[in-house]
């Protein structure tokens, strides 16, 4: 059997897919992006938003290429369980398949017992390998972008990066990832470390938003590539933080012991979460406080209530961003996204209002499944600009 998994969090689904694989299941993760977009606006609607057209474009697309046999060949798409579109992608997409002459399985990842009969199966095996793989792309993805700006030899991060992942899927296909972590962080904080940079002064920029628009590359233009090349350096938050904002805001309203499953499970998450950013920041490395910390300070700004889709997070990592010494903050969105209208675009402006003692400066970029790559380009100037100035006349930033 091979699942096909569509492109949604770059760094994180590298590891990932290696705690799906067994020995009788082969995971491909797509990467196809030429054509994408048209091909999944032949069966989905335009006023959906985009996130849906290209993972539809990208499965039609791999489908029809023959590369894969469709009698061994599932879909796998994961599903929030809340009133985001994106929780009910998997109707749309078995729809666009039937459609385009396939017939093969589209399997549901959730935790709220949705789409019975096609559940990928959760075990407590599956989650620890999870939880591996979300740790370690978290600490490459953080050190990776702090260190690929300032590099002296180019191309030497990215090298390490895919030497890490090698010795990482290994470990997390045998089971065995969680087992050296402690020592493994260390390991991958001292190589990373050890990588010459240069000592110029970057302009930062903070990426906050919907999640595939803030993770995916194919998504989002490859917007953090753009920036580093404009001369910025650009911090994205860990996927982990999103997965605890997700037990804290949907898991919690269960029976009571389930209740008290999930908080136990959300203790060792934040535990191993607090062992990396201690490693990270032993090193030299920065990075925003473990998820308990990190909710306290946005609350002291902004309420943390809305739970819809990334909801409150959003926010809260505006707040962490500019609480950190970030100048910029992208704020990024699939144009018709509800949640995001209502959580992003409706408090940019209350919270630039309450953070204007950081100084910090946000700009909203909309993706659109008609919009082209240079209005996307163009309004992340509008952010960028300014702080280039700004810097070459030494001012902050």
């Amino acid at each position: 059997m091979t699942i096909l998994v569509p492109a949604m969090l770059d760094e994180t689904f590298e590891l990932l897919k290696a705690a799906f694989a067994s020995k009788d299941v082969k995971v491909v993760l797509l990467k196809n992006s030429v054509g994408v977009i048209n091909s999944g606006l032949e069966f989905v609607h335009n006023d959906l938003c985009c996130p849906c057209a290209i993972m539809v474009g990208q499965l039609v697309n791999a489908l029809r290429s023959g590369r894969y046999d469709v009698r061994d060949t599932a879909f796998l798409c994961a599903q929030a369980g809340d009133s985001c579109r994106g929780s009910n992608y998997i109707p749309l997409i078995r729809r666009a398949v039937k459609k385009a002459g396939f017939d093969i399985p589209v399997l549901s990842l959730n935790f709220f017992d949705m789409e019975q009969g096609a559940r990928f199966d959760i075990t407590p095996a599956f989650l620890l390998k999870a939880l591996a793989a979300v740790m370690y792309s978290d600490l490459l993805m953080i050190l990776k972008n702090q260190i690929r700006p300032y590099e002296l030899h180019k191309g030497q991060t990215d090298e390490l990066c895919r030497v890490w992942h090698k010795r990482l899927r290994a470990d997390i296909f045998k089971g065995t990832g969680l087992i050296c972590y402690k020592s493994n962080f260390v390991r991958i904080c001292r190589d990373f470390a050890s990588i010459e940079k240069t000592h110029e002064k970057k302009v930062r920029v903070g990426f906050v938003g919907e999640l595939y628009m803030k993770y995916c590359s194919i998504g989002n233009h490859s917007l953090l590539r753009h920036y580093e090349e404009r001369g910025a350096e650009v911090r994205v938050n860990g996927f982990s933080w999103y997965v605890l904002y997700y037990i804290d805001s949907h898991l919690y309203d269960f029976s009571p012991v389930i209740t008290a499953g999930y908080k136990i499970a959300s203790r060792i998450i934040e535990g191993v979460q607090r062992l990396m950013i201690r490693t990270l920041r032993k090193y030299g490395f920065e990075c925003f406080d473990s998820f308990t910390p990190f909710k306290r300070k946005a609350q002291s700004r902004i309420p943390c209530r809305c739970t819809t889709g990334d909801g409150w997070l959003i926010g809260a990592e505006i707040v962490n961003h500019a609480l950190s010494g970030t100048k910029g903050v992208a704020c990024l969105q699939p144009f018709g996204c509800m949640p995001n209208h209502v959580c992003g675009h409706g408090l940019y402006s209350s919270i630039q209002r309450r953070l204007s003692d950081t100084g910090v400066r946000l700009v909203s970029v909309d993706f659109d499944s008609s919009g082209s790559e240079v209005n996307i380009y163009n309004r992340a100037e509008m952010l960028l600009t300014p702080m280039i100035i700004n810097n070459k006349k030494g001012e902050k930033i």
